[in-house]
């Protein structure tokens, strides 16, 4: 095989491993015009010292400490008086977010991810998304983890797949916000395609956890 044929084979399988190849397809079986969250972050200082993965191995989205002090100010303000009188756990103040337009106004919202047993029961966890200004947008409740963000759009939104209570729950916007609990949103009846973006997939991606 000569080189220009080397070449074409490894840019095949790369666009293959990133689900950007022509066998990317959304739940509905067609071809996502949307890429995963992949892309990393090359170059920059480690915004997460306490575990192994390097710097410039982060998710691009959920590195910039300028968001990071956004989610923290708006954390510590809603939960100020839990956190005055020492209710909230040490376990409990970490959290990941990931930047995403949402509605393609080109100001990304924000995921927020939160962990510990002050978030965290048996059916699930707290998240947020804000507003790319800090505000909240939605608050979910008995929400795991990740957040699939579906290729249809409702009122110019696009539609989530939230897992609550064992199952894919399809979670519309209703123009205003995101419903908050996603347990008594209509079943998706699948698992989502790997080729669609998943939002605070901390079990398979890579993301610096932040403290407040």
């Amino acid at each position: 095989m000569g080189k220009i044929g080397l070449i074409s084979l490894s840019v095949l399988l790369l666009l293959v491993s990133c689900g950007k190849g022509p066998d990317a397809k959304n739940p509905e079986g067609e071809t996502s015009d949307q890429a995963p969250v992949v892309a990393v972050a090359p170059g920059i200082p480690d915004p997460d010292t306490t575990d192994q993965i390097p710097g410039d191995q982060y998710l691009i989205d959920a590195i910039s400490q300028e968001t990071a002090a956004k989610v923290r100010a708006r954390l510590e303000s809603l939960l100020a008086e839990d956190l005055k009188v020492g209710i909230v756990d040490s376990l409990s103040r970490r959290f990941i977010f990931l930047e995403y337009d949402l509605d393609g106004d080109a100001a990304k919202e924000i995921f927020v991810g939160l962990t510990g047993p002050y978030f965290c029961g048996s059916g699930g966890c707290t998240q947020y998304i804000l507003k790319d200004n800090g505000e909240v947008l939605t608050k979910f409740t008995v929400s795991d983890y990740p957040v699939v963000i579906a290729p249809d759009k409702t009122n110019g939104w696009n539609d989530l797949y939230i897992q609550s209570g064992g199952d894919y729950r399809v979670v519309k916007f209703d123009g205003k916000t995101y419903p908050a609990n996603p347990s008594i949103l209509p079943k998706l009846g699948m698992i989502p395609g790997d080729g669609l973006p998943r939002a605070l997939d901390f079990m398979n991606d890579n993301y610096p956890w932040f403290s407040f």
